[in-house]
C-alpha cells in the first residue's frame, strides 16, 4: 500500500525492510564513525559501538512480522541486547520507547501512531542520559522527531522534510560542543543517528520493487595522523563500561542515583526487567558488584579509555602489540608500552566477569572458596572488535596468545584473522601461559620498538617462545587436576602419594609433572635450582615471578634469585584469574627466558 496520508496503515513489511537498510547503511560507514569520535572521550568505537546494535537488529528483523507492534517488538528487544557504547545506549531507549508508548494505542499499525510515538520517545531518550548534552545524538533525534510533527498531511513530505531538518542539526553540533568544533568534525554518534535514518527514509519511501541493497565490507585503509584529536583530553575515567542486566526490579531512576556515584557519562536503558548501563569508571568491578546485587548480570564490557586515549594521541609504534589477559604483565607495562589485550570470561555462578578487570585474583580466590567457577576464551565478536579499532590506527597487527594446547583463544583469533582485510594480521601461538608467555610479550614489544621488520618479528617469535620456561609450584594439585592442565593418571597417583612434582610446559604447551619432591619446600629448591641451573648452561636473559595471593613467598624466591643470578626479576606480579583457577590459592612460578645462544 502506498503510504501517503497520515491516517492511513504502514505496511509492516516496508517498515521492517526500511529498519533492516537504515542498520546496513550504518554498518557500511562505521570505519568514518569511529575517526570522527571525540566525545565523550575519543576513543575511536563509537561506529564499532554503533554497527554491533545495527547488526543485532538485523538479525532480529530476518523473519517476517505481522504488525508495526511486532516490528518494532523485535526492534526494541535487540536494541536493548546489542546496544554498545553512550550514543548505541541512547539509540536503544529511543527505540524502546517508541515500543513502550505503541504499546498504550488501541490502533498501533497506522501512521499517525508512528508519528505520535517518535514524539513521545524523545522524553524516554532524554531519561536515560545522567546529564544531557546539547550537539550530540540527542539533539538530532529531538529535531527528527519534532519535524516528523509539524502537522503535514503527507508522509512522504515528513519524512522528507524530517531528514532535510536532522541534517541541519547534524551539521550544527560543532557550534554546539566546542570540542567538536576544535577538532573540526561533527559529532559521531549525531552522525551515526543521521545514517540510520537516511537509509530508513529512502527504503521507507521507495514506491515500488524495494530491495535490500546489502553493505559490503570495505577495504580498510590506513588513516593515520598523530594530529588527529589533538584537542581532546585525557579520560579521568579509565573504563568504558557497560552491564546488560535481567530480572531488573528497580527503575531506571533508581538505577541513575545508585550508579551516578561510579563515575560519569552515565546512561540506563530500561524495558521489561532488562536494563542496559553504560558508565565510564574507574572502578568497573565494584560497578559490577553493585549491579549483581539489583539484577541479573547477562553480558558485560569494559574498554580501556586511557590506551585508546593514548593510541589517538601518539602511538608508539606502527604495529600493535595484542596478546590476552593469560599474559601475566604488570598493568602500567601493559599501558605504558600501548599492548593490547584480549580479556578472557569468568562464570561465577550465574555471572560472568572480566578478567583483570571486573575481577582480579585476589577476588577471584576469596569467591572460588564457597563456589565453582568456569572460564571461557574471548568471544569472536570481542576479537573483531578490537580488529576494527586496531586496524585504523596501525600498519599490521601481531596477537600472541596462550597455548594453543591449553585455550581456544588461538583459534578464535585467527579466524577473527581471516575476516579482516587491508591490514595485515599474524597470530602466534605462544606454546606458553601466565608469566612465560608475559615475557614473549615482552621481547616482541622490544623488538617493534626497535623498529624491526613485521616479518622479522613475527619469525623471532615463532624461535623465541621455545626459548621460554615457566616453573610452578602449587599446594595443591586438584584444581590442574580437575581443569584438565596437567596429565590426569600422573597427577591423581602424584596427589596420591603426597608428593609434590614442578608443573611446568613441553615444548607444545601442554601441561607436565616433572622432579617429584616430599615436601613443598623441597619442591621450591628443586624449583630454584632448575633456574640456576638452566643460567649455567644458557644463560638467562631475565625472568619474573608469579603468584595466586602469596607475594611474600614470591618476593622471597626473587631476593634468592637475585642472589644467585647477580640481577633481579623483571616484574613480581599477581597471576591472571584463569591462572589462579587452575593453579589454585598458594601458587608462586617463576618463568624465565633464555638468551639465543649457547654458552658452551
Amino acid at each position: 500500500m502506498e503510504m501517503t496520508q497520515v491516517n492511513q496503515s504502514i505496511d509492516p513489511k516496508r517498515l521492517r525492510l526500511a529498519f533492516q537498510q537504515g542498520a546496513l547503511q550504518l554498518i557500511q560507514h562505521k570505519q568514518r564513525l569511529n575517526q570522527i569520535n571525540v566525545f565523550p572521550v575519543s576513543d575511536g568505537d563509537t561506529g564499532s559501538n554503533l554497527a554491533s546494535l545495527m547488526q543485532a537488529i538485523l538479525e532480529e528483523t530476518t523473519g517476517e512480522s505481522q504488525t508495526v507492534l511486532e516490528v518494532f517488538e523485535k526492534v526494541a528487544d535487540a536494541s536493548l541486547i546489542g546496544a554498545r557504547g553512550n550514543s548505541g545506549i541512547i539509540f536503544a531507549q529511543y527505540f524502546n520507547g517508541i515500543y513502550n508508548h505503541l504499546l498504550k494505542l488501541e490502533e498501533t499499525n497506522s501512521v499517525k501512531s508512528f508519528l505520535e510515538s517518535v514524539k513521545v520517545a524523545i522524553t524516554e531518550a532524554y531519561q536515560a542520559i545522567e546529564r544531557p548534552v546539547e550537539g550530540t545524538i540527542i539533539t538530532v533525534i529531538r529535531s527528527w522527531a519534532e519535524a516528523l510533527s509539524n502537522g503535514e498531511p503527507n508522509l512522504e513530505n515528513l519524512l522528507s522534510n524530517a531528514l532535510s531538518t536532522a541534517k541541519i542539526a547534524l551539521e550544527n553540533t560543532p557550534n554546539q560542543l566546542k570540542v567538536l568544533k576544535k577538532n573540526h568534525v561533527v559529532d559521531a554518534g549525531a552522525q551515526g543517528f543521521y545514517l540510520f535514518i537516511e537509509g530508513f527514509t529512502h527504503a521507507f519511501l521507495a514506491k515500488s520493487g524495494l530491495q535490500l541493497v546489502e553493505a559490503k565490507q570495505q577495504k580498510i585503509t590506513l588513516d593515520y595522523n598523530e594530529e588527529n584529536h589533538a584537542q581532546v583530553t585525557e579520560p579521568l575515567q579509565r573504563y568504558c563500561t557497560e552491564i546488560l542486566l535481567d530480572q531488573v526490579q528497580l527503575t531506571k531512576h533508581d538505577l541513575q542515583e545508585h550508579l551516578k556515584g561510579f563515575g560519569d557519562s552515565l546512561v540506563v536503558a530500561v524495558n521489561r526487567g532488562k536494563a542496559r548501563i553504560h558508565i565510564h569508571t574507574n572502578k568497573p568491578a565494584e560497578v559490577l558488584a553493585y549491579l549483581s546485587t539489583v539484577g541479573q548480570p547477562i553480558q558485560q564490557k569494559a574498554d580501556d579509555m586511557l590506551l585508546q586515549y593514548q593510541v589517538n594521541k601518539q602511538r608508539r609504534a606502527p604495529i600493535a602489540l595484542v596478546t590476552d589477559s593469560i599474559a601475566d604483565l604488570p598493568a602500567e607495562y601493559l599501558l605504558n608500552n600501548q599492548i593490547h589485550v584480549l580479556p578472557m570470561n569468568i562464570l561465577i555462578d550465574e555471572t560472568s566477569y572480566i578478567d583483570k578487570i571486573t575481577i582480579q585474583s585476589d577476588q577471584f580466590l576469596a569467591m572460588a572458596q564457597r563456589t565453582a567457577a568456569t572460564s571461557s576464551q574471548p568471544t569472536l565478536k570481542t576479537v573483531d572488535n578490537l580488529f576494527s579499532f586496531l586496524e585504523t590506527r596501525y600498519e599490521a597487527i601481531l596477537v600472541i596468545t596462550v597455548a594453543s594446547k591449553l585455550s581456544g583463544t588461538f583459534h578464535t583469533v585467527k579466524e577473527a584473522a581471516k575476516r579482516r582485510s587491508g591490514t595485515r594480521i599474524e597470530v602466534i601461538d605462544s606454546h606458553q601461559n601466565s608469566a612465560a608467555q608475559g615475557l614473549l610479550v615482552m621481547a616482541a614489544n622490544e623488538w617493534i620498538q626497535a623498529g624491526r621488520s613485521f616479518d622479522e618479528i613475527a619469525a623471532a617469535a615463532l624461535t623465541k617462545r621455545d626459548q621460554m620456561n615457566i616453573l610452578v609450584s602449587v599446594n595443591d594439585l586438584n584444581p590442574m587436576i580437575q581443569s584438565g592442565r596437567i596429565p590426569q593418571a600422573v597427577g591423581r597417583l602424584a596427589k596420591m602419594v603426597n608428593l609434590k612434582p614442578i608443573v611446568s610446559l613441553n615444548s607444545l604447551g601442554d601441561g607436565k609433572l616433572s622432579n617429584f619432591a616430599f615436601s613443598q619446600a623441597g619442591n621450591e629448591k628443586k624449583i630454584l635450582a632448575e633456574v640456576i641451573k638452566a643460567n649455567e648452561e644458557k644463560i638467562i636473559k631475565r625472568y619474573a615471578l608469579i603468584h595466586a595471593d602469596e607475594l611474600a613467598k614470591a618476593q622471597r624466591w626473587g631476593q634468592e634469585l637475585q642472589n644467585k643470578l647477580g640481577f633481579g626479576p623483571s616484574f613480581i606480579t599477581d597471576v591472571s584469574t584463569v591462572v589462579a583457577m587452575s593453579a589454585g590459592v598458594g601458587s608462586v612460578a617463576v618463568a624465565y627466558e633464555l638468551e639465543e645462544e649457547d654458552v658452551n
